[in-house]
Formats: C-alpha cells, structure tokens, sequence
C-alpha cells in the first residue's frame, strides 16, 4: 500500500503525533509519498527535516518538490531577487535553522535532501503531485515544472476526467470547498490532501487504494 501525507509547513510535532498513529499500520511492503511544502509557516522546519530524514531510514519513501522548497534552493542560491521566500513564510524557517545550526545554512544531509526532490511519482493507478497537472498537456514528461509546483484553479476547476487518480497537496482543502480534512472529487478523478495546518488542522494521510484517512492528533 501507498500511504500520501501533504502539506506539512514547519509543524514538527503534527507530522510525530501522526507517525505515532501510523507506526502500528505501517508495514515493510508500503511505502510513504510526501507531497512537499515540508517547511516554512510552522516553526520547526529544520525538525522536521530531521524528522523526515529519520522516517527514510526506516520505510520506503518518496519525496516530492513543493513550492517552498524550490522558493528555499533559490532563496539559498542567491536567485529570489524579489524576496519571495521570506515573504512566503522563509522567516520561521530562517529562524528554525539559525537556532539548531547557528546560521541560516544547510547541513549536508538536509541540502542532498533538497537536492533531490522530484516533482511527481506515477504509479499503477495514480499520480503523485505537489500542486497539480495542466490539464491541456496530456504528456505527463511534458509537465511545466514550476506549474506542477504551483498551479491551481487551472487544474482542480477543469472540466476534464484524469484517468489515474491525481493525489495532490498545495491548496488547502477548505478552498476546494471540503468540509472535512481530505478533498475527494470523483467526477474529475481527484484528491486533495492538504489539510491545512497553518490553520490549526491535523496533519493526514491518505492510504492507497483503499483511501483510509489517518490523521495527527493534534
């Protein structure tokens, strides 16, 4: 089985509360996808780093490229002329970093961690993404890279059937007009699993194929 886990922004001790409920799931044969956005917002990006570097050694995991984390390798790279990281909530991930490293600097298991995000996973039956897919290109190696980091309306309002399920973070569900702490949208073939925990909501997970929802307990 496939376990997904979205949008994460610097919460530490949601993405823990969540493991301890998953840890008794989890088996050897399942691997964890990660949607990306694992930093800024929340005040413990560098734990949380730590923490997702810990999970790799113990399961099977696949790690996507988010928006802030292409936002933070260029902000590092000197290419943000425009401030864009810091204005996206770079701030608390400045900090979290100043105070466990002593500068804003990357150790060298977090800037290969960075390094080697990809930007989505295909599988038998679904596709793994940060933000979505242009629905206009039907080649998924055709993808723009930076819409399938940041696109929105475009792809979850289109009037199109995907045919593999598109498992997605990015967009908080409340803006897709979900009541609960997952978007599921049949008629289109889509999910959204951030949760929104920059608004005070536990952090999920979504299983694959049976779409059991596991969330963090706080």
């Amino acid at each position: 089985m496939y376990y997904f886990i979205g949008d994460i922004h610097g919460y530490a001790d949601k993405l823990m509360s969540l493991f301890k409920v998953l840890k008794d799931v989890i088996t050897e044969d399942d691997t964890i996808i990660f949607l990306g956005d694992y930093i800024d917002r929340g005040r413990y990006s560098y734990e949380v780093i730590e923490y997702l570097l810990a999970i790799s050694k113990k399961y099977s995991t696949i790690f996507l490229m988010g928006n802030h984390e292409d936002m933070l390798l260029k902000y590092l790279s000197g290419n943000d002329y425009n401030n864009i990281f810091m204005y996206n909530g770079g701030r608390t991930t400045e900090k979290s970093y100043r105070r466990n490293c002593g500068k804003f600097e990357l150790p060298y298991a977090h800037h290969d961690f960075f390094h080697n995000l990809i930007y989505y996973y295909e599988g038998e039956d679904f596709i793994a993404v940060h933000a979505g897919l242009n629905p206009d290109i039907e080649d998924l190696e055709a993808q723009d890279r930076r819409e399938l980091i940041w696109i929105r309306d475009k792809f979850y309002s289109a009037g199109r059937f995907w045919p593999k399920t598109v498992i997605f973070g990015h967009t908080p569900v409340k803006y897709l007009g979900a009541g609960d702490s997952v978007y599921i949208n049949d008629r289109k073939n889509i999910i959204g699993i951030d949760s929104g925990v920059i608004f005070g909501r536990p952090l999920v997970s979504l299983r694959w194929p049976d779409r059991k929802i596991f969330e963090s307990e706080i």
